[in-house]
């Protein structure tokens, strides 16, 4: 029976309103009732429930038909067991049958609704013990297996004869590693950075566990929410695997490629790089045609079991083999070639895995036995090779799979922001993971000398006091981890996890700069501001070092991109007496500007005031007060890959510019040279580039969209209460649905306040709207863009200001807003790599047309990794917004942008987390419930919580230009926004010779107990360059790790990348000329040798490539766009000399000397 086609499924537990139902289903034989049942999945409709009635009614019938054995138990059986009971499980592929690739597989969360450990402990060892003994039992047995920081915990617990059987089944082919990551990452949150992390991690314990053999060869992204071309081109093809699978569609083109046979396409998802990164693609057919990632049956528990013994009760195997042909003979009439997969599993299967290979041998002997089809145990990197084998036409297509639709009204777009604060942490706790493995690299530091271990580390890989904190994001960057979609608990694990690892990572990074500085690693003490605890965090202008610093400080400064840069330091002071100098003692411009009522007041939202007395907050009050007045701005020229050291001292009269007191205005106009803005009426109204003499309206706005908790959504076209109009999906984590396209006003309609602070190195424009909604725009001396630090929450629950409004759920949005021409055409990039076209209410041209988008802001939302634009080509301008986070945004109106900044929602979505997204500054929102009563806490006072509503910061960075020239700097500002250089302070440097000896006391004053002790030294060297050559403009340096030698056999991994795309600008896209020998040739750090290996490191680049399976293919859409580059050209290694194509990334093994 084939059900309505409504919405994709997970499958992943059927809720409360469908248990009862599903003992009797499975009586009578039918699957599981997991269609649009999984927790992801929203209420069945009154279509489904009438199919699944029929259903049940067909299948009662046919229950009591005489045609099945059990009913006339004196006839032969159609099938007898084999006499030794051994099933002929040694079928493949037949030419001219049906071939079901039956694919066992279990699908792991590593962290959900409870922790990755607690999961591994409950879940998912006995997974993997059970699993790997049932393979030993029969060579034909397959079995793949995704998340490798589930897999490592389970391999470090094992005896070396498990190893060694574990060895055995993946050197024969049976367990297959497919995607091979730390974990499933989400594809609309993470950075391109983090993503090739977590993957390279996850291949390169495969490497060190098992060899080649276990080099995936396909990626199995099944329970994202939505996917990204970047996961297409760059985190399957770049990395060595040719397929990608999921489980998830807009629920349109689903159903149009259900019933064209086109739910398998080749994927070509870069421009830039062309046919040369193409995968086979496709969603699962699921639960007869339902999609998501289970199969036609179930056999993980105790339900309907295959019986094929005729002298017990309940035989059914004739019953069993007659639905599996039919189940097989309907998805090939939806499938291309002869071959169709099953996956047979789902969420944490196979904890009992004979549960699943008894039943599917069987079901292999006697539908084989029969022979209408063919089934056999397989992988699904074995069933594209036979795909290919086909040798047909494929469909390319090059578009997106963003947003995802389920139903009308059901747009999974909330999650493209929910949890912001760990979107964040990830962001900046990557770049300073690849700041520490540079200095890991050049200071040539042990984990054993580095001597502060993780208590709790990530599982490890490699032997670097940097691993554990590669493992600790990787495990983060889960669908269900940064995407926002977890419960508040388990957020709090991932965050905690990465804290902890921050602090060994710290502690190397003080050793090896005092090496690095001084040849000696104990010699200065260095503090860290990187809010790895809230008293020490730039973000919020608290550094308890530098604001307790009254006999001055010094600023280590290093810069990972490989390229020389200038950035503006912005350090907390107290006081205004103040001089700079640089690393030659050179005084430099500096400004102080005061510490605003709202950034000072940002501690004091994490007090709990639960069961606290008011001498109990009083002191809390004082203990988390920031003692700094002001924020000390300077330049800093950087060099490429290094450090450079700024001094900071006191003095009887400030030599810096002092900001004047701001006072309210009502307009006025401000500039730092490069632009210029007008503010009237407590808005700003025009916006100005003074160079290219280009100006335009522009207009900063704060409002909310109210969250629905499901019902009708306003202003949408159709008969009221239609279901045109009408749903029972609310906003949460995961959905994005207001309840009208009204973008309400942050409080109170008022007048914004808008104060001006001006100083010769920035002036300051702040205005607030409401105590919760409030930014500062900042114009630079003589930068070219414009900086807006937003600040958003605590979000109220409850909107007084509204007549007839009480607990409303918010989704709160920055909007810009100009008068270019945009057409409703804007772009957004694809985990900061190539830019991607939208439409306003439109998709590309593979996608049905036309597309109905019925919910009109949260179906046009797509995610922001790194910037989003718009133009207008009659004018030749463009507005670039870059941002330090991952968020939503859209064009919702001709010649506007916005950014949902911020998410406090008061229901949940009903999609598993069970667990409103209502976050607090303390973190406690729900801290005591169990799995199946989230929720039931979630509002403050219970659960031990009373404190504020989650409060956020941000950056975004504006820029207005012709577009040639924004497309020019816009790439280089996000890598000065994302990846900044990472700071450490220390008491005042002072250089004198070769002699090392203290200026003062080597006892200074504690500073907030472990901070204030520090020491003064005279250093060998200020500041210093590690390269020998700058790389050129458009090439940045990724990635440079040592953690690796032991499993490279000393061998240092080395990886660039390429920062524009093919026709983003005419010289810039151009291909990347990189000299190793140049670059890597200062002392220290002279390169001796490189291989080219894959995205991963896990095999030969050039390997790699002639493994590739070619695709015959068409292009029904037209699509048109720049040529790509589709050759590779391979490093010369007698020069070692590479090219690298627009977006290309570059891995090599390298030695220095």
């Amino acid at each position: 029976v084939h059900t309505t086609h409504s919405f994709p499924t997970t499958s992943r537990r059927t809720r409360l309103g469908m248990a009862a139902l599903a003992p009797l289903l499975l009586t009578l034989g039918l699957p599981r009732p997991s269609l649009a049942l999984g927790p992801k999945d929203p209420p069945p409709s009154p279509e489904n429930i009438r199919s699944w009635q029929w259903a049940w009614n067909e299948r009662k019938l046919t229950q009591n038909n005489p045609k099945y054995w059990r009913h006339d138990p004196s006839k032969e059986p159609p099938y007898r067991p084999p006499k030794d009971w051994v099933y002929n499980t040694s079928s493949g592929p037949i030419e001219g049958k049906i071939n079901v690739h039956l694919v066992p597989h279990t699908h792991d969360d590593t962290g959900w609704q409870v922790t990755v450990d607690q999961y591994f402990f409950t879940n998912v060892y006995y997974i993997l013990d059970n699993v790997v003994r049932r393979l030993h039992e029969d060579p034909n047995r397959r079995f793949m297996y995704v998340e490798t920081g589930f897999f490592k915990r389970w391999w470090d617990q094992q005896p070396e004869s498990i190893k060694n059987m574990t060895r055995r089944v993946v050197q024969g082919g049976q367990l297959e590693f497919i995607n091979g990551g730390w974990c499933m990452h989400d594809e609309a949150s993470p950075y391109y950075v983090e993503m090739v992390d977590q993957t390279t991690r996850g291949h390169q314990f495969l490497v060190d566990a098992f060899g080649p053999a276990a080099n995936p060869k396909g990626t199995w992204q099944i329970d994202p929410f939505g996917h990204s071309n970047t996961q297409a081109w760059l985190l399957s093809a770049e990395a060595g695997m040719g397929s990608l699978f999921w489980g998830r569609m807009d629920y349109q083109d689903g159903h149009k490629r259900y019933e064209n046979s086109g739910l398998e396409w080749i994927w070509r998802g870069s421009e830039s790089l062309g046919k040369s990164a193409e995968i086979f693609a496709g969603e699962l057919y699921g639960r007869q045609g339902s999609f998501g990632y289970g199969a036609p049956m179930s056999f993980d528990g105790t339900g309907t079991q295959v019986q094929d013994d005729p002298s017990r009760h309940d035989y059914n195997i004739d019953q069993q083999v007659e639905e599996f042909i039919g189940y097989a003979l309907e998805q090939a009439k939806h499938t291309k070639t002869n071959h169709i997969m099953w996956a047979c599993g789902n969420d944490f299967n196979y904890q009992n895995a004979i549960h699943w290979y008894r039943n599917l041998d069987k079901l292999i002997h006697y539908v084989n036995l029969n022979g209408t089809v063919n089934a056999f145990y397989s992988t699904p990197s074995y069933y594209v090779e036979q795909k290919n084998k086909a040798n047909i036409e494929w469909e390319v297509r090059e578009e997106d799979i963003f947003p995802l639709a389920d139903a009308a009204h059901n747009y999974w777009t909330g999650y493209f922001t929910s949890r912001p604060a760990l979107k964040r942490q990830v962001r900046f706790a990557s770049n300073l993971l690849n700041a520490a493995r540079q200095m890991e690299v050049v200071g040539k530091l042990t984990k054993d000398e580095v001597g502060t271990p993780t208590i709790r580390p990530s599982p490890p890989v490699g032997t670097g006091w940097t691993d554990s904190l590669e493992g600790t994001i990787g495990v983060a960057t889960h669908h269900d981890g940064m995407s926002g979609t977890e419960r508040q608990d388990v957020s709090d694990d991932y965050e905690l996890r990465i804290a902890e690892s921050q602090t060994e990572v710290e502690v190397g990074m003080a050793k090896s700069l005092n090496l690095l500085i001084n040849n000696n690693a104990s010699t200065i003490e260095f503090s860290h501001c990187g809010c790895a605890q809230m008293e020490v965090c730039l973000n919020m202008s608290m550094c308890a070092f530098t604001a307790d610093a009254s006999d001055g400080f010094s600023v280590v400064a290093w810069s990972p991109i490989g390229r020389p840069s200038s950035q503006l330091a912005r350090v907390p002071v107290t006081g205004t007496n103040w001089k700079v100098a640089d690393p030659n003692g050179n005084m430099v411009n500096a400004s102080v500007v005061p510490i605003d009522d709202i950034t000072k007041n940002l501690p004091l939202l994490y007090i709990n005031y639960f069961q606290k007395t008011k001498q109990e907050i009083a002191q809390m009050k004082r203990e988390y007060a920031n003692n700094a007045t002001h924020v000390l701005y300077f330049s800093m020229d950087l060099p490429s890959m290094g450090f450079t050291t700024y001094t900071v001292s006191p003095c009887t009269q400030s030599a810096v510019d002092v900001a004047e007191v701001s006072h309210p205005v009502h307009s006025t106009t401000v500039t730092n040279g490069i632009y210029s803005l007008e503010i009237t009426d407590g808005y700003t109204t025009s916006l100005t580039n003074l160079r290219s003499n280009i100006t335009t309206a522009w207009k900063i706005e704060w409002g909310w969209y109210n969250s629905s908790t499901g019902g009708c959504t306003k202003e949408i076209p159709g008969p009221p209460a239609s279901e045109a109009q009408c749903s029972s999906q609310a906003s949460g984590a995961y959905m994005f649905r207001p309840n009208s396209s009204r973008l309400f006003f942050p409080g109170p309609k008022v007048t914004p306040t808008v104060t001006v602070t001006k100083t010769g190195v920035v002036t300051e424009v702040r205005q607030v709207f409401s105590e919760w909604a409030s930014h500062v725009i900042r114009l630079f001396d003589n930068q070219p863009f414009v900086e807006v630090e937003w600040t958003a929450g605590p979000i109220p629950t409850d909107t007084p200001w509204i007549q007839g409004e009480t607990d409303t759920g918010k989704e709160v949005v920055v909007r810009y807003s100009t008068d270019l021409e945009s057409k409703g055409t804007f772009f957004t990039d694809s985990n900061g790599r190539e830019m991607v076209k939208r439409q306003y209410n439109g998709r590309g041209p593979s996608y049905p047309q036309p597309l109905n988008v019925s919910e009109p802001i949260a179906g046009n939302y797509y995610p922001v990794n790194a910037m989003i634009a718009l133009q207008d080509k009659a004018l030749n301008v463009e507005m670039a917004i870059i941002t330090d986070v991952a968020q939503g945004g859209s064009s919702i109106h001709n010649g506007s942008l916005e950014l949902m900044v911020h998410r406090r929602v008061l229901v949940d979505d009903n999609r598993g987390v069970q667990e409103p997204l209502n976050e607090t500054m303390c973190g406690c929102n729900d801290i005591n419930a169990p799995p199946g009563s989230m929720g039931a806490h979630g509002h403050l006072g219970d659960g031990g919580c009373i404190c504020a509503g989650l409060t956020v910061r941000g950056r975004h960075w504006v820029i207005l230009d012709t577009i040639q020239a924004a497309h020019a700097s816009r790439r280089q500002l996000d890598e000065l926004l994302n990846f900044p250089a990472t700071l450490a302070f220390s008491a005042p440097m002072e250089t004198r010779g070769d002699a090392a000896l203290p200026t003062e006391s080597e006892n200074v004053r504690r500073s907030r107990d472990d901070v204030r002790s520090r020491r003064r030294g005279v250093v060998r060297s200020r500041s210093r360059d590690f390269l020998g050559e700058a790389l050129p403009a458009n090439v940045k340096l990724m990635t440079l790790t040592d953690n690796y030698k032991d499993i490279a056999n000393g061998k240092t991994l080395l990886r660039l990348a390429h920062l524009y795309s093919v026709g983003e600008h005419p010289t810039l896209s151009e291909p990347a000329v990189v000299d190793l020998k140049k670059v890597f040739s200062a002392p220290g750090l002279t390169i001796t040798s490189a291989a080219e290996t894959s995205l991963t490191g896990n095999q030969p680049l050039k390997q790699m490539d002639d493994s590739k399976l070619v695709w015959k293919t068409y292009d029904p859409w037209n699509y048109t766009g720049p040529s790509p580059y589709d050759e590779r050209k391979y490093m010369d290694e007698a020069s070692l000399t590479v090219s690298l194509r627009p977006m290309e990334l570059r891995t090599f093994w390298v030695t220095f000397e």
